[in-house]
Parts: structure tokens; sequence; C-alpha cells
């Protein structure tokens, strides 16, 4: 199963897609860890990092319009976490307050493009195989592959509640709204909890012992 909004060009054939995805974790890791410790002012630093990461995208093969879409999504909430973190951040004294939240929604922006171009060139399963492999641990790896497998399961859980909503609520206001949107996420939480607590007991019951198996075992065995 697959979730499309992420994985569409998951399966292509490029260069990217060719690669170990041992290797492509690794590299993302690593590329990720550099973007966040860049000090705030090093503007050169940040335009070679985003250079690189304009050539892995263009090498990708995604459409940058998709990954423009989902940036948008992304960038609202950033920029606005990054606006209050500013305000308090040391460095604004130096560099202000502007240069300052520039930096953290340039640095948060590099890192999600860089994890969504990830995902984008490898199926998840592999990303899994290539957590399993590189030694990250199994329970770790396990919560992963039950959240993407159950994802679709709440979505369609929260489209049911909207639209019920939605039948039930004809004259509705922007308070209103947020009042029952609130309400919808707390609901949305204990079905999930409840749900998630009757599957791992099925689970139990059928004797599972914290072993992933798939049809594809080169997806969690290997080299």
């Amino acid at each position: 199963m697959r979730l499309e909004f992420l994985e569409r060009h998951s399966e292509g054939n490029g260069p990217l897609h060719r690669l170990d995805p041992r290797i492509k974790l690794v590299v993302a890791l690593a590329y990720i860890i550099a973007v966040v410790a860049t000090p705030i002012g090093w503007w050169r630093l940040l335009a070679v990092e985003g250079l690189a990461l304009a050539f892995i995208i263009g090498l990708s093969g995604v459409p940058p319009r998709e990954l423009l879409t989902r940036w948008l999504g992304f960038i609202v909430l950033v920029g606005f976490l990054a606006l209050m973190v500013a305000r308090a951040h040391p460095s604004r004294v130096e560099f202000g307050v502007a240069a300052v939240m520039l930096t953290i929604v340039v640095k948060n922006s590099m890192a999600f493009l860089a994890t969504l171009s990830l995902m984008n060139v490898t199926p998840f399963r592999k990303l899994l195989g290539g957590m399993r492999r590189l030694g990250m641990p199994a329970a770790l790896v396990a919560t992963l592959q039950f959240m993407y497998r159950y994802l679709h399961v709440l979505t369609e859980e929260l489209d049911r509640m909207v639209k019920a909503r939605r039948s039930r609520t004809f004259r509705r206001s922007g308070r209103l709204d947020w009042v029952l949107l609130t309400g919808l996420i707390g609901i949305l939480f204990l079905r999930a909890f409840e749900r998630g607590e009757r599957v791992h007991a099925a689970m139990l019951a059928r004797g599972w012992d914290g072993t992933i198996r798939t049809l594809d075992d080169s997806d969690f065995d290997g080299p």
C-alpha cells in the first residue's frame, strides 16, 4: 500500500531511484544536520546548501511544482513559529529579528524539501528496510511501519467526521469552525488510540513477536 501524495514518483528508474536506500538515508540525514547546524548569518553557506538541494531535486525528476505546493502548506506553520522563536532568540541582538526569522524559515524549508525529495525517490518500505540494515531499533522501524500502514485509515476516518459535521451544521461562523475542529481532533485522537490498542491486542493474540515480515524480503533483509 502506498500514500499517493508522498510516493507518486518513488517507483521511477532515475539515478537516485537506483541508489541503495541506506546511502540515501545517510546522505539525507547528513544534509539535514548540516543545514540545521549552519549558524545564523552564514548566508553563503546556506546558499551553497540551497544549490546542492536544487541539484538533487533536479536529479530526482520530481516536478518542482509539486514540491512547491507542499512547501506552501508547510511554510505557513513554520513562518508563524519562526516569528515567535526569533523574537526571543539570543542572536536577534546582533542580526535583528527579521534575519533570525528568515534563517529559521530557510533552514526548515530546506530540511523539509530534502525529506520530501527522499520520500519521492524511495518507496517507504525500502526506507524502512534501509533503516533496519543501518541498525536502527526494530521497535522504531515497526512503529514507523504501522504509522505508514494506518495513516490512510485515519485520513478516511477524519474525512467521514468532517462530512458528518458539515451535514449537521448549516450556519457556521469562524469561531464555531475552530471549536468544532478542536473537538474533531480530540475525537480522532481517542479513536486512533483505541484502534491502536485493538490492533496490538489482535497481533499479540496471533503470535506477533516484533519481527516485520513482508512478501518481498529484500526490503528488510540483505547485506
